[in-house]
């Protein structure tokens, strides 16, 4: 399996159907799903457990999961009191209350318990939340506030598994504990959701289901496709890139680009700037080669040009980061592109820009054009942000996630090119039409000028090293954002912090992606909170 899935209520609801169908019984998914849960809980909390737990029930299946979380702590030796809003309804949470019932202890929380678990509203639910669940979010909202720990069950209640959004009373959880698939809702909500932790539940091969579920890659496939670097490898075997742009007063951009190349482990970095930046590139970024924008003297033709730039001998090409939107860049871009548009190219910031101006003139549309200047490149990957991307469509992205997916895939159907829309989360389409990947990664850390940048170089690099597009764009945005994790972490925030400190945090990532921690028995797949 080279891909968790990330599943909307409905895409959730057919996989736990399509189990049951295969001979799973619905209660054995309940039973495991609240057997794993406790196992975490048990596992995670330490002495927090040892003032007691208080767990908050629903009617519904997710209630059902909470008396089995309470019954499995309970024999566990943890104090657990079980607070039901309503009686349960379901089955298949009437048979979970009465397997759990010589177990527990029920009333409303003693208010010293530092571990209070949400298990009132799963994926079933949406829109406004209603009395009694109402009161029992507030209790789990003053929990909260008195220093306990709220853990979700599937979802936090009240928070939409499909859109993300949150209705009004919703308790935010510090940990939320999966079932089977990670809820789409979850990602676009992740301050609310806290830590996400994807429990297995037995689905099995159900879980795997390609039906419009966006795919998150697990981490042994990620870690397969990063190249290795041999113990003999010398510079020329390490991939040569070339970062095209830096105009005059932009520099910053193209130097970013070539340092994250760099620390990538290209073995050769040239940054292709504008004459007036060249001896900045070189001040800044010593281990770069540093050179001007190739001109075309008259009478010059393009083989005398190709000789004399280093373009022609570069394994990938990034252009866009700083690259300006003048007349002079303008033809920059299509002379590059024209004439080394036969290898891979990573097309950011002010490229894309150009490429949308381009295509207005014309009087055709960007994703046609890409097409057409594209058509001999081995690989061709662009990274808008949502405002690149409106500018390329020509309209402004759809706000709701699933329209905004689908006009990334369309976008990249049409243009023959892998896209990568950044963002919160991140979402990569495919030319050929398939899955949308998600990369869930990063902080508001990189919610800073000279952030894509970055990631630009990271791509580049690892396009030279001769990763697919969609692997390099993977692998790109998960060091990416996992390095901004790290460093939030060590500086225990944003504040303060900038993308140096994300720098000196791509070490530690790219061991993170080579050499994944292993999950403990159960666990499919952990993200770090947000908050």
């Amino acid at each position: 399996m080279n891909a968790l899935r990330v599943t909307t209520a409905a895409e959730a609801a057919v996989r736990d159907r399509a189990a049951i169908a295969g001979g799973t019984a619905s209660f054995t998914l309940m039973l495991q799903a609240g057997t794993t849960a406790a196992a975490a809980i048990l596992r995670d909390e330490g002495a927090r457990l040892a003032h007691g737990v208080a767990l908050f029930a629903g009617s519904g299946n997710n209630g059902g999961d909470a008396y089995i979380v309470a019954a499995q702590l309970a024999r566990a030796g943890v104090a657990v009191r079980l607070h039901a809003a309503e009686p349960p309804r379901t089955p298949d949470a009437v048979r979970a209350m009465q397997l759990a019932s010589s177990a527990l202890v029920y009333g409303a929380p003693h208010g010293h318990e530092r571990v209070v678990v949400d298990g009132l509203l799963g994926t079933g639910h949406r829109g406004a939340l209603r009395e009694p669940v109402l009161a029992a979010c507030r209790r789990v909202t003053l929990a909260r506030d008195g220093g306990a720990t709220v853990i979700a069950l599937d979802v936090p209640t009240g928070l939409d598994a499909s859109s993300g959004d949150i209705a009004e009373g919703s308790p935010a959880a510090h940990t939320t504990l999966c079932f089977g698939t990670i809820k789409r809702g979850l990602l676009l909500s992740r301050g609310h959701a806290g830590r996400i932790v994807l429990l297995d539940i037995g689905l099995d091969g159900h879980a795997d289901r390609d039906d419009g579920a966006w795919h998150l890659p697990t981490a042994d496939a990620v870690a397969r496709w990063l190249p290795p670097i041999a113990w003999d490898a010398h510079k020329g075997r390490r991939g040569r890139v070339a970062i095209v742009g830096g105009q005059e007063g932009m520099a910053g951009a193209a130097m970013l680009a070539t340092r994250a190349a760099l620390a990538a482990g290209a073995g050769l970095a040239h940054a292709i700037v504008d004459g007036p930046s060249v001896a900045a590139v070189q001040c800044t970024v010593p281990q770069a080669l540093a050179e001007p924008w190739p001109v075309r003297e008259p009478g010059l033709s393009p083989d005398a040009l190709d000789e004399q730039s280093t373009l022609h001998r570069c394994d990938a090409l990034a252009i866009g980061p700083g690259l300006g939107r003048s007349a002079r860049s303008s033809q920059l871009l299509e002379r590059v592109m024209h004439e080394h548009g036969d290898r891979p190219l990573l097309l950011d910031a002010d490229a894309l820009w150009l490429i949308a101006d381009a295509a207005s003139a014309l009087g055709t549309d960007a994703a046609a054009l890409l097409r057409h200047w594209t058509r001999h490149a081995r690989a061709v990957v662009c990274t808008p942000h949502a405002g690149e991307f409106a500018r390329l469509r020509g309209t402004a992205a759809p706000t709701e996630w699933e329209a905004r997916a689908e006009a990334l895939r369309a976008f990249a159907v049409r243009g023959g090119v892998t896209m990568l829309l950044k963002g919160t989360p991140t979402l990569i389409a495919t030319p050929d039409g398939g899955p949308i990947t998600v990369v869930p990664h990063g902080t508001p850390l990189l919610a800073t000028g000279g952030s894509g940048d970055v990631l630009s170089g990271l791509i580049v690099a690892l396009l030279g090293q001769g990763l697919a597009p969609l692997a390099a764009a993977v692998c790109g945005a998960l060091v990416h954002g996992r390095a901004a994790e790290l460093a939030t972490a060590q500086l225990g925030g944003v504040r303060g912090g900038t993308l140096e400190h994300v720098f000196a945090a791509l070490p530690s990532a790219w061991r993170l992606l080579e050499h994944p921690i292993p999950s403990p028995l159960g666990v499919l797949a952990e993200l770090p909170s947000l908050a």
